[in-house]
């Protein structure tokens, strides 16, 4: 999905290297930055393909380590200093706070986790540098309740459960809570007046509604923060909030060298020293907070991008150029608009490099969810029409064709169903629970076409038994 749209990016690079183009026009890169018109011609692209995504509230904000060089807000927000929900882009905020303690001699990256934590399942087995690279072995949805290793160690697994880790063991070294630790040790010395770390602080600072699609639709909701320290994602793993404007500003603290939040050495650390290569559709390497893509790029191009159920978010940087990029988005439509912000993410980057940008068509939104609602439509068209055969399943029961009727009962009412809810499960690798939070239409084409199946079983269960009674009796 996501990937598609990076690969063409990737084709059109490679192209582009190929002929020599980056190497002819890598003396203007500068002349790029300091001419407005490329500023109006991102301000357009934007205005446009947040317009063409259906995005309801979009901000975006571009900086290099002396000045913000462009900040704008398009649709429902105020203004680029409006709060947005990061997912796990809140991921970086969380590795620096480790890089931080482990400059002050507090943790020891090579430590395994029971130093700190005592009670984690598997705890002598996983070192903290493996929580923040992603090769701890633990599962992709696990929490702090049933986490234990399940993958091969020392291989790439995006799991949260690593996050939330890390914000317990930055709580048990500090003896803060982790919203006091990183507001204290990040927010506050960035001067972050609109980015917090809890729930009640976020509202405070004015935190944005966000959308949630179902079908096509895009249905306003408030954000969903964990209620628990055992959720999927905590806040340590997904539910820091900010605005364009502080994304800004906390991407000018790489490009200074840590501004004395942390050390250059330890922003090296993060990016590239203990990386771990991840063979995707593009391939990348993934650090502590951090994904870099390499080839085709002239350059490595540093980026991390967060989903929650009401919104996504994607920060960049080019640390060879002095730049950095952030986005921010309050909807979530998994199929589609994510992938549009993707693209978009993307199409700033190729235009800051002096490239067209990826172009989001007018017709693209309302083309890409038609499909994918016919194939949900053709799902529940699917689990409605056995109904309409009711009454020859009648017939074939009075006619005494019991193993036929009770065969075709097993497959169309309860396997076929059961086939259905194991689609996401078995197929996506995706738990249904977390489908209901993040693609709930699908969720909801699945659950309500099995429930008419499995209804559809039970009538003709009753007739099937019926039937059967009758002729035992006539029998005796």
């Amino acid at each position: 999905m996501k990937r598609l749209l990076i690969i063409g990016v990737s084709a059109l690079l490679t192209v582009m290297m190929c002929v020599g183009f980056f190497d002819c026009k890598t003396f203007a890169y500068n002349d790029i930055l300091q001419d407005d018109d490329i500023y109006e011609r991102i301000d357009e692209y934007l205005r446009s393909s947040a317009v063409n995504a259906h995005i309801p509230a979009l901000t975006a904000a571009i900086a290099n380590s002396d000045e913000i060089l462009f900040a704008k807000a398009y649709g429902e927000c105020e203004s680029c200093d409006d709060p947005f929900v990061l997912g796990s882009v809140s991921k970086s905020f969380t590795a620096v706070c480790i890089m931080r303690l482990a400059e002050q001699g507090k943790i020891r990256l090579n430590d395994r986790i029971s130093v700190y934590l005592k009670d984690i399942a598997d705890g002598d087995r996983i070192t903290v540098n493996q929580l923040l690279n992603h090769t701890s072995g633990l599962g992709e949805h696990q929490n702090l309740e049933n986490c234990h290793i399940v993958n091969e160690q020392g291989v790439h697994c995006y799991a949260n459960v690593n996050y939330s880790l890390l914000g317990k063991i930055i709580e048990q070294v500090t003896g803060m809570s982790f919203e006091e630790y990183v507001t204290g040790s990040i927010i506050e010395p960035l001067e972050l007046a609109n980015t917090a770390a809890s729930y009640e602080k976020s509202t405070a600072n004015g935190l944005i509604d966000g959308h949630t699609d179902y079908w096509g639709f895009s249905v306003k909701s408030s954000p969903k923060y964990p209620v628990s320290d055992n959720a999927w994602i905590t806040v340590p793993a997904g539910y820091i909030s900010s605005s364009a404007n502080d994304l800004a500003r906390y991407l000018q603290m790489y490009l200074r060298g840590g501004e004395g939040i942390i050390s250059q050495q330890s922003i090296d650390t993060m990016f590239y020293e203990d990386t771990v290569f991840v063979d995707d559709d593009v391939p990348f390497w993934y650090g502590y907070g951090w994904a870099t893509v390499k080839e085709p790029l002239p350059e490595p191009v540093l980026r991390h991008s967060g989903l929650v159920e009401t919104g996504t978010s994607c920060v960049f940087i080019i640390p060879g150029k002095d730049i950095a990029v952030a986005f921010t988005a309050n909807v979530n439509d998994y199929f589609v608009t994510n992938e549009m912000m993707d693209s978009l993410g993307w199409g700033v980057i190729l235009m800051l490099l002096g490239e067209e940008p990826n172009m989001i068509s007018r017709d693209a939104y309302i083309l890409e969810h038609l499909r994918i609602d016919l194939i949900m439509l053709a799902v529940f068209a699917a689990s409605l029409i056995p109904m309409f055969f009711i009454a020859g399943y009648k017939k074939r029961v009075s006619q005494k064709h019991f193993i036929s009727a009770a065969a075709s009962m097993l497959i169309v009412n309860i396997i076929f169903p059961v086939f259905i809810l194991l689609i996401v499960p078995v197929f996506f690798k995706t738990p249904l629970w977390v489908a209901k939070a993040f693609v709930p239409d699908v969720f909801i084409t699945a659950v309500v076409s099995s429930a008419v199946l499995f209804a559809g079983g039970i009538v003709k269960a009753a007739i099937l038994i019926k039937a059967i009674i009758k002729r035992s009796g006539s029998d005796i």
